[in-house]
């Protein structure tokens, strides 16, 4: 940043030098504007976008830029549609180039939209699987793409009503071959991102009680703090678990989320 600034001042203390033999008509006792820092360079009435000019990022590339030759700077910029004004003086043009140049590479101007919240409840076991299967949300998303209506269709009815859908395409072209495609994709596993060792849980027997459950998690380390409820129905419990290592809680998971329990309960264990 130092050397940056030290550029800055020197570029601002007169006149440009001398135009390197070949340069554009634009640089012939063009004077500068007078800077003492890039904060008022970038409050300066030209074409230069506001930039973060205390951000390392760009003090980077501005120096990097400081260092070619202005007929360069020209050059690159006119190789991407910008036209230099004649009246722009050196310093607006190098971060000209600089924040064409950082835009390209996504370094700045770029921000990505934050995925919408998970549901927490569903309407229907077809929005249930889209969300909490990505095997299946992949798949029907495909079959989405195909264009084929009926496939959709079949795909969305039969996790809603698996009678009904039989009823409606059991007499369809690869209706068995579509089936089988959706029962693979919820079975598939689902691989979670496991970066903290606090784990939400559900579905196990409540008659394992506190005991129990500690016991199970106390298998893959060293237990931190546990807190056990019953659910409404009073046949299985649930709760919130920390290990004292992310590896612990990451263990846990691949064991034991997703295990059918029997009775249509199904074990869910999901990071926090």
């Amino acid at each position: 940043m130092i050397a940056v600034m030290a550029a800055l001042t020197a570029l601002a203390s007169g006149f440009l030098m001398a135009p390197p033999k070949g340069a554009s008509h634009s640089w012939r006792s063009v004077p500068l504007v007078r800077t003492a820092s890039l904060s008022r360079v970038a409050r300066c009435s030209s074409p230069v976008g506001a930039l973060d000019y205390k951000d390392p990022v760009v003090a980077k590339e501005f120096e990097a830029v400081q260092a070619i030759e202005m007929e360069e700077v020209e050059e690159e910029l006119g190789l991407s549609g910008i036209v230099v004004p004649p009246t722009m003086n050196e310093v607006d043009i190098r971060l000209m180039l600089v924040e064409m140049r950082l835009r390209k590479s996504g370094k700045v101007g770029t921000k990505k939209k934050a995925a919408p919240p998970k549901p927490t409840s569903f309407a229907n076991d077809f929005e249930r699987a889209y969300y909490e299967k990505p095997a299946f949300k992949a798949l029907y998303e495909k079959y989405q793409k195909s264009g084929i209506a009926t496939t959709v269709n079949l795909a969305t009815e039969y996790l809603k009503d698996k009678r009904n859908a039989k009823e409606r395409y059991g007499g369809t072209k690869n209706y068995e071959k579509i089936v089988a495609e959706i029962e693979e994709a919820l079975k598939a596993k689902v691989v979670q991102e496991v970066t903290t060792p606090k784990i939400m849980f559900s579905g196990f027997p409540a008659n394992m009680g506190e005991a129990g459950v500690r016991m199970t998690f106390s298998a893959f380390g060293e237990v931190v703090d546990l807190s056990v409820e019953e659910s409404d129905d009073g046949l299985t419990c649930m709760g919130r678990v920390e290990f004292e290592t992310i590896d612990s809680a990451k263990a846990a998971i691949d064991k034991y989320d997703g295990v059918d329990m029997g009775l249509g309960n199904v074990l869910k264990l999901e990071a926090l």
